[in-house]
């Protein structure tokens, strides 16, 4: 988002960041240092990019509990909704 006093806040673009396909995969979580990432933003107006972020994504997994006698545990439950946390740190690097 522009956030501007003028003519409104108006959507620069989005990027859409596939999280579960991370922390479900084994070849990720065992990296120590995540890759950088380059990641087009698109506007929906239009299929050209409108600028490219550098990035890199760092997820921080809860153990889960397992059953003590080694025993698949089934759960009919549906997922309890939970909060989480996203930060994004923003940098001018002069037009790169």
């Amino acid at each position: 988002m522009d956030y501007d006093t003028q003519f409104g806040d108006d959507l620069i673009g989005e990027t859409i960041i596939d999280m579960d396909d991370r922390y479900f995969s084994q070849e990720w979580q065992k990296m120590i240092e995540k890759p950088i990432e380059f990641r087009q933003i698109y506007h929906p107006c239009t299929e050209l990019p409108q600028g490219r972020i550098s990035m890199w994504l760092d997820l921080n997994r809860q153990l889960s509990k397992k059953a003590v006698d080694n025993t698949k545990v089934w759960s009919l439950e549906t997922e309890p909704k939970r909060d989480y946390q996203v930060r994004c740190s923003v940098y001018d690097l002069g037009g790169l």
